[in-house]
């Protein structure tokens, strides 16, 4: 398995998506060229705004955690990383138990 060097949810497309270090250099180049030229030089946050809308959000978790899933969770506006599948249960059983696990969006 990759390492997971960031992570994006879009509201648009319910999706948590994870990107290892080749897909995120590709997904910021892909963006930057979909974009209007006087965008190419803003910060991933502007560009992101810019080109996606306020609906998206990303995170570049430290290089020292071991993710072994990840989530998005709506009512925090939140990523929700977890190291093993433990903590995946423990996660999915507090969403279901406080009614939110239609908010939850798993990777």
């Amino acid at each position: 398995m990759e390492k997971i060097v960031a992570v994006t949810f879009d509201i648009a497309e319910q999706q948590c998506v994870t990107y290892n270090a080749y897909e995120w250099h590709n997904f910021i180049a892909d963006t930057r060229e979909n974009c209007e030229a006087e965008d190419a030089d803003l910060t991933l946050e502007e560009l992101f705004d810019s080109y996606y809308g306020d609906e998206f959000w990303f995170d570049v978790p430290s290089p020292s955690k071991a993710i072994f899933n990840v989530a998005f969770d709506l009512t925090s506006e939140e990523f929700i990383y977890c190291e093993n599948p433990r903590q995946v249960e423990f996660y999915m059983e507090m969403a279901e138990d406080s009614d939110s696990s239609e908010e939850v969006f798993w990777a």
